[in-house]
């Protein structure tokens, strides 16, 4: 599973840096880094159910598959959903969903009724366009 990862830039107060600082120094922590990506995973985790809500889009009734985290789907999963579904695949991602170079635009438009993802995609530009015509 690839653990991608974004920059972002955020200000905070000088007594507030000041007290990572600290917390730094003392080991707790191995840097300001540290600190703001446990204050973060804490508060995800304080908000756990309102995230996997929002993983199925409200007004939709059809069944979705839904991750949080890196899904990656290849040609074979296609295939697979498509010989064994009577509905198309609807797709809910908060992360990451890769879709493998070999699905051809046909195929996936053959096997996939939605996708909806909060976060990055990383397909070929033919499936995105197809994916960005979904929404």
């Amino acid at each position: 599973m690839t653990n991608e990862t974004e920059k972002i830039t955020i200000n905070l107060g000088v007594v507030d840096l000041a007290q990572i600082d600290v917390l730094s120094e003392q080991g707790i922590y191995s840097n300001r880094s540290d600190f703001i990506r446990m204050a973060i995973r804490k508060q995800l985790e304080a908000h756990k159910e309102q995230v996997e809500q929002s993983l199925t889009p409200v007004a939709s009734k059809k069944q979705w598959e839904k991750v949080i985290g890196i899904w990656t789907i290849d040609k074979a999963t296609l295939v697979d959903w498509g010989n064994e579904a009577n509905n198309k695949l609807n797709i809910s991602v908060i992360g990451m969903l890769i879709l493998g170079k070999d699905i051809t635009p046909e195929l996936f438009e053959a096997t996939v009724g939605k996708v909806v993802v909060r976060g990055k995609i990383v397909a070929s530009d033919e499936i995105k366009t197809l994916i960005k015509k979904m929404e």
